[in-house]
């Protein structure tokens, strides 16, 4: 099944992009890192439960907020997609 063309509407110059968030909030975040990593080696070496320091809870925490940011861009992103063609299809528009 295909759908059809639906052109943009005049009123938006310009198209949301869920990607910018994304980008922004983990662009922030591995700065922060970097940053702590850099410049205070000392506290980020800091034990925290036997040889483990604080780099390494901090870099799991990283992780997990990348993932939790890909999964809410990616499910942004599919109703972006599918969003304008449940509409034509709802309103009878092929």
């Amino acid at each position: 099944m295909t759908y059809p063309y639906v052109p943009r509407s005049p009123h938006h110059s310009r198209p949301r992009r869920p990607g910018l968030s994304f980008a922004v909030i983990n662009g922030t975040a591995f700065a922060v890192h970097l940053l702590l990593v850099c410049s205070a080696a000392d506290f980020m070496a800091a034990p925290v439960q036997g040889e483990v320091g604080i780099g390494v809870p901090a870099l799991l925490l990283q992780a997990v907020l990348l993932v939790w940011t890909a999964a809410r861009y990616d499910r942004r992103a599919d109703e972006s997609r599918t969003g304008s063609r449940h509409a034509a299809h709802e309103h009878g528009e092929y």
